[in-house]
């Protein structure tokens, strides 16, 4: 692809969404259309554990996940979880955002972030809602793979079309015949 992801439509990066999604096996796809609804019950299980809601479990984790793959995430969010809150350890703010969670402020408002925002949406959702546009959901629409320096940065603009090329891929394989939301089209 030689265009910038900034000159893409939504309707080319949903071909380039499609293109990889298509080269994916039936067992990640199963994986993939399952993670929100595992990763929600993975907030409810800490949620028993720790006296929380399962909503601001999600919280915590879509507030920790910033420059965190899914392990190193959810082990901090856990940590996090139990000791109530953490002083260091993680990004200031994210340990702020967390703070103001877990003493129940607004979690939307607090987390104030399209990318953390969706991502809560689609945990407590269990795929149903949101559309989380982390740098790997970006790669797969530019139709490149960026080094992590590389990578253009994610504005409202480009977070608004990308959503809507996986909301168009969703639609696309839908009409295919596969019941599928933009979410799990993207954890796919």
């Amino acid at each position: 692809m030689g265009m910038s992801t900034t000159t893409l439509t939504p309707e080319a990066m949903a071909d380039n969404i499609l293109a990889v999604f298509h080269t994916v096996d039936l067992a990640d796809v199963s994986a993939g259309v399952e993670w929100y609804a595992e990763a929600y019950d993975l907030c409810r299980s800490l949620a028993a554990e720790t006296g929380y809601s399962p909503e601001q479990v999600a919280g915590v984790i879509a507030a920790t996940s910033p420059l965190n793959e899914w392990g190193q995430n959810t082990r901090l969010a856990a940590r996090i979880l139990r000791a109530g809150g953490l002083t260091e350890g993680y990004l200031s703010l994210g340990l702020r955002k967390c703070d103001a969670i877990l003493a129940g402020a607004d979690i939307e408002a607090t987390l104030n972030g399209q990318k953390t925002v969706n991502f809560y949406r689609s945990i407590v959702s269990g795929g149903a809602n949101g559309v989380c546009i982390d740098r790997h959901a970006h790669d797969i629409a530019a139709g490149k793979r960026y080094a992590d320096a590389e990578r253009p940065g994610i504005g409202k603009r480009l977070y608004d079309a990308m959503a809507a090329a996986y909301v168009i891929a969703a639609e696309r394989l839908q009409g295919e015949g596969l019941a599928i939301t933009p979410a799990e089209v993207q954890s796919v």
